[in-house]
């Protein structure tokens, strides 16, 4: 009996836009070749590519006219973020302390370029006890638990607000900061915060993605999540577009998204 090569929805939309593997690419092909529903998914993700292009032209995302950048990751980049996920397993030096200990400053966005506001990611507790800080996109599996840790760049007595929530392969959204509702959404500044409660990754498909919403003024939080939700079966159509929907829907904030790919 012939084996089934499963491929998952992320996998064929990372396919469609170029930003796999030699080693995915093959695979993708070989399903494709064997399964004609796979081939008509692709089929639709190209359609529905062209026709958000004719529909929503990049300027729009742009009321200001400011160009909109989005990160998609060259395969030499996966195979780099493999290396140093390698590092950390097979070399002690490069595994760091949980976040209540010192973690490595380090500024980076989705976006792209260095930023005011950054969101990190580290599995907890899976090698010696210690807690590995993870690469943007990595790939981890549902019941691994994730720290969340958040930095604000200080900006001269300018007080800043944010809100951090994800979408999974589901579109459900849950919230991470803050804890309630009802509580402040100001942030420090100047440090790294750790989220007082760890997340234990569930055993929805393809991704969980991680928003860090950040503005000069008060956030609703509520207002925030009701976006976040018409905002996921976007996502959940067309992952690669998640920073331009956040930027455009989000557009006097800072946003920046990190993806955990799920196997």
């Amino acid at each position: 009996m012939k084996k089934t090569i499963r491929v998952s929805a992320f996998l064929l939309e990372r396919y469609n836009i170029g930003e796999v593997t030699v080693l995915e690419k093959i695979r993708v092909r070989k399903a494709l070749a064997g399964d004609p529903s796979l081939a008509a998914a692709l089929a639709e993700l190209k359609r529905g590519d062209q026709n958000f292009r004719t529909r929503f032209p990049r300027q729009q995302f742009s009321p200001s006219g400011k160009k909109i950048r989005y990160f998609r990751p060259h395969p030499v980049v996966w195979g780099l973020c493999a290396a140093a996920m390698l590092a950390v397993v097979f070399f002690p030096m490069f595994i760091l302390k949980t976040p209540s200990g010192s973690i490595t400053d380090r500024i980076k966005g989705t976006s792209g370029g260095e930023v005011s506001a950054e969101i990190n990611v580290y599995l907890r507790g899976n090698y010696a006890g210690e807690d590995i800080i993870l690469p943007d996109r990595a790939a981890i599996h549902a019941g691994n638990t994730v720290q969340l840790v958040y930095r604000v760049q200080p900006e001269s007595g300018v007080e800043q607000y944010g809100v951090i929530f994800s979408i999974d392969g589901r579109s459900v959204v849950t919230m991470h900061y803050p804890y309630n509702a009802w509580q402040s959404t100001r942030l420090v500044s100047g440090k790294q915060v750790p989220l007082d409660e760890a997340y234990t990754l569930d055993d929805a498909p393809d991704y969980e993605m991680f928003f860090f919403v950040v503005g000069d003024e008060p956030l609703e939080t509520l207002s925030v999540l009701d976006t976040a939700r018409k905002l996921a079966p976007l996502i959940e159509q067309n992952p690669q577009y998640a920073l331009e929907y956040g930027t455009a829907a989000f557009e006097s904030c800072d946003v920046q998204i990190f993806t955990l790919l799920k196997e």
